[in-house]
């Protein structure tokens, strides 16, 4: 039975974030009654999974970096080519999602991409290279956010070139 309601919950979960996303792509103003609606469930159900429609929001991030943390593997050396290439390959991925994330709210959108992607990589790192990777972490969401403020104008492998050619300049030269 427990199984069944964990199942249920997760089902309801998913037509709240869809909806969500629904919305946002639709220009309906988003409260709780047109999600609840788009949906199609009551305000009782909704408010047993989510307190808010920003918490929603909150909770379509939270399920961003769940699915990177389960397409990546854990670094065996710090190689910025490699991880460029992961990172910025899954969130070419989501720039449907982002894009709609950014329209809901830009500053909160970066915010929560820099408080989630810290954490994430934290995890990911080895204690070799610990601080160096959170530093690298901020670099890399700095440059995620740049890249969904410009509309991902520029195509996913020529950012991954470029950053790769300037960082390898950078760090083979002796900054005096």
């Amino acid at each position: 039975m427990e199984l069944y309601f964990a199942a249920l919950k997760k089902q309801t979960d998913f037509y709240i974030k869809k909806a969500f996303y629904e919305c946002l792509e639709q220009n309906i103003p988003l409260n709780i009654k047109t999600l609840c609606a788009q949906a199609g469930i009551g305000r009782r159900t909704f408010y047993r999974h989510f307190s808010s429609v920003d918490e929603v929001f909150q909770c379509c991030i939270a399920s961003l970096f769940s699915e990177y943390r389960h397409t990546i593997r854990p670094l065996k050396n710090y190689n910025i080519e490699q991880i460029a290439k992961e990172f910025f390959g899954f969130w070419e991925t989501k720039k449907r999602e982002l894009r709609l994330l950014g329209r809901y709210d830009e500053a909160k959108l970066s915010a929560l991409l820099f408080e989630d992607g810290v954490s994430l990589i934290k995890e990911r790192s080895d204690d070799r290279f610990h601080l160096f990777s959170v530093y690298s972490a901020g670099g890399f969401l700095g440059l995620l956010n740049w890249w969904i403020a410009e509309d991902f104008h520029m195509p996913v492998q020529e950012l991954i070139v470029q950053f790769v050619q300037e960082a390898e300049n950078i760090f083979s030269k002796d900054i005096s």
